[in-house]
């Protein structure tokens, strides 16, 4: 197959660059507006029981049970709220049916004409709040268009009207992450452009990774634009997609180029060069988009709109950069032969050149295997030990950065309001019951440690409803054991009690991602094995990979625990989220950082693999490959987490946290495990390194891509 595409990029470069010019520009007008076409967060599992719960209540009630919006009135200009005053009444009264006109608001409390609304004055006659029951069960995304459009009615001209709560806050995040998109960008590419500079010392060769980023972010565009048309998407896939579309174009591209400019020195800029480049490199680049796909793509099986939208526009990126650098790349290689050496900026050692500094390390880890090893690998392993510490947190009115509009209204009324206000443990019994039976439960759920306080239940035919105020935060631990309390109380005979609301919403959340999480390691885990056994034709390597690669994830996990949990480095990041891990993130960094460590692990494996097939014993084909390959992945590892660190600059904490994370298992694994652990173990395993039983090995030999300048090379049967 790369034979034949080596054929096609040279003798027709430029019919391939205008074929994928021309997609490219469809793909761009296509999708130039998708991040309108998106969704915003998708935390959330619809069928767990606070979704279901949510959705009884919608369903009889035509409104959430628990307001969206909180609109916090306060007198201009400070000072005692006169709520008493026929003025002040009757204007109160004007903003709530101003707010009750909006479409998506199904209810509104006004203190000041329901008796019922109790708490929604403060205790200091400063200030009351009306709430807004909104008729969409997806807060998250609909809820924050809702509020928008109570922003622009809501206007007073005697009192403050600012507005809080989940919905807005929601779209406030949501703002806050197209801004993100933006503000990355403007810092990724000049310094990816300054790096790429330095590593390629060439202008030329430095503006082709540019290149294959651009078209492989247009082609996600395109992706995300269609996707949203079948199934709802998230916003924070358009971040992650972009991220990883720079960081995977620079590792393909370096790859090829570095490759390109290897056979220059040997051959010139002849066919032959140019096959070997795209049947070597192409095919380590192929290989590694795939693996990373398949990683990002068992997400999908995930309920959670972030993640299984994240996971589609991970996979589309893998395939997207490695199929766009086999084509792209070796077209322009082709049509530039030495010019891609043009517009030197500096002199010196390519990035292409064998490093004989990575070639001594690989040397001397292999005098030492084990010390080494046992020294990495406990390294790794004392950096993921804060992972026994992990406290864990979820979508809240934590997530909203200080200076955004409803900042200060949800803080000043978590301060002066009770909790049920805008985190309101709702209680939904289903199936008809009498009064009675249903005083009887209020009265167990009041006598619950953490619970404040409880309405009466109102009823709505076979649904009964109750709001509770606990007494911590709504993602407390104790707070999560009041609701696992209030879920194990026994309902009313021939009724079904069910728990909405936020906490039982994280609680659900957090139950969700652990029951699916046993198939998406199968997937990440098989779609690895799979991959790297057809690239190798060894059952020990990609096992080894494997160990390796949850190496990296725990010690990178640990570094986050102590980065952001226990406030190592919010100081520097200026981060003001909770003190904390946001739990799907953790789920989107397992899938990632297999990926990218998968991929680097591609790197070292396949230009070792080509140095053994030439006739290399194990040790010298493991130092020849790891110097020929310590320059690009270094600088390569370098690069995409300068990417990744651009997109650090979010005040949203679980974007700075994900960022953070991403370039952290990148660097971890670039430096520790590919310089230390990759010679010392396959020094250790020796021949066994390339094991496998003879059945599978027949297999590989078969339908293994096999195509390489070493292809034709005898290859032992080490079955």
């Amino acid at each position: 197959m790369l034979d034949r595409v080596a054929t096609l990029t040279w003798r027709h470069p430029k019919l391939v660059l205008l074929v994928v010019a021309i997609c490219a520009i469809g793909a761009g007008a296509v999708g130039h507006d998708v991040e309108h076409h998106l969704k915003a967060a998708g935390f959330t599992d619809s069928a767990s029981e606070s979704e279901v719960a949510s959705r009884a209540l919608h369903d009889r009630l035509g409104y959430d049970a628990s307001p969206g919006i909180v609109f916090l009135v306060r007198p201009k200009g400070g000072g005692p709220l006169s709520s008493g005053q026929p003025t002040i009444a009757a204007e109160v009264g004007r903003i709530a049916r101003q707010i009750a006109s909006v479409p998506g608001v199904g209810k509104v409390d006004n203190p000041l004409t329901d008796p019922a609304a109790g708490g929604l004055r403060a205790a200091d006659g400063r200030s009351l709040v009306l709430t807004a029951h909104l008729t969409t069960q997806d807060i998250e995304d609909e809820g924050g268009k809702i509020a928008e459009r109570a922003e622009s009615r809501v206007r007073s001209p005697i009192l403050d009207v600012r507005m809080g709560g989940f919905a807005p806050g929601f779209n406030d995040v949501n703002d806050q992450t197209r801004k993100d998109l933006t503000n990355a960008e403007l810092i990724a590419f000049p310094a990816l452009t300054l790096l790429l500079l330095l590593v390629f010392r060439g202008v030329v060769a430095a503006a082709v990774p540019l290149l294959i980023g651009v078209l492989s972010i247009l082609g996600t565009f395109l992706v995300l634009r269609i996707m949203s048309s079948l199934v709802d998407t998230s916003l924070f896939a358009l971040n992650i997609a972009t991220a990883l579309s720079l960081g995977l174009a620079v590792d393909y591209a370096l790859l090829m180029v570095s490759r390109y400019r290897e056979e220059l020195e040997r051959d010139g800029p002849t066919r032959e060069a140019h096959r070997r480049t795209v049947t070597s490199a192409g095919r380590t680049a192929l290989f590694s988009g795939f693996t990373v796909a398949a990683a990002m793509a068992a997400l999908i099986v995930m309920p959670q709109r972030f993640l299984y939208s994240v996971g589609a526009a991970g996979a589309a990126v893998g395939v997207l950069s490695a199929v766009i650098s086999v084509l792209v790349v070796p077209s322009l290689l082709a049509l530039l032969g030495h010019r891609i050496n043009a517009l030197a900026v500096r002199r010196g050692p390519s990035v292409a050149s064998q490093s004989d500094r990575w070639y001594r390390v690989a040397r001397a880890v292999m005098r030492r295997p084990v010390v080494v090893g046992l020294a990495s690998a406990g390294l790794l392993l004392a950096a993921a030990a804060p992972l026994a510490t992990t406290v864990l947190t979820g979508p809240s009115a934590e997530a909203v950065p200080p200076g955004q509009p409803s900042y200060e209204p949800s803080r000043y009324v978590q301060q002066h309001y009770p909790r049920d206000v805008t985190e309101a443990a709702t209680i939904v019994v289903r199936g008809g019951t009498t009064p009675d039976a249903l005083a009887a439960l209020g009265a167990r759920v009041k006598s619950l440690p953490g619970v404040v306080r409880a309405t009466p239940f109102a009823q709505a035919g076979d649904v009964a409803v109750t709001n509770v105020a606990l007494a911590g935060p709504a993602l407390d631990s104790a707070s999560q054991d009041t609701i696992r309390a209030v879920r194990a109380l026994p309902g009313p005979p021939g009724t079904e009690v069910l728990v909405a609301g936020n906490t039982a919403r994280f609680i659900d959340q957090k139950a969700s991602l652990v029951s699916h999480a046993p198939l998406v390691v199968a997937i990440v885990a098989g779609g690895t094995l799979l991959l790297l056994f057809l690239l190798t034709g060894s059952v020990i390597l990609p096992v080894k990979t494997l160990l390796m690669n949850a190496l990296t994830l725990c010690a990178t996990l640990g570094v986050m625990v102590l980065a952001f949990q226990h406030g190592w480095l919010k100081w520097l990041l200026g981060d003001s989220g909770p003190d904390s891990i946001e739990v799907t993130s953790l789920v989107f960094l397992f899938a990632v950082t297999f990926a990218l460590s998968t991929d680097y692990a591609v790197l070292v494996i396949s230009r070792i693999k080509e140095q053994r097939d030439a006739g290399d014993s194990n040790e010298d084909a493991v130092a020849g490959g790891i110097g020929k390959t310590g320059r690009i992945i270094s600088a390569a590892a370098v690069m995409i987490a300068v990417v990744f660190l651009a997109f650090a600059v979010s005040p949203v904490f679980f974007m700075k946290q994900i960022a953070i994370g991403m370039a952290v298992g990148v660097l971890l694994d670039a430096t520790i495990v590919r310089a230390l652990l990759v010679p010392s173990l396959m020094r250790l395993l020796g021949e066994r390194n390339w094991w496998a039983p003879a059945p599978l090995a027949r297999f590989q030999r078969r339908f293994g891509l096999r195509e390489g300048p070493s292809a034709d090379a005898a290859v032992p049967d080490t079955a």
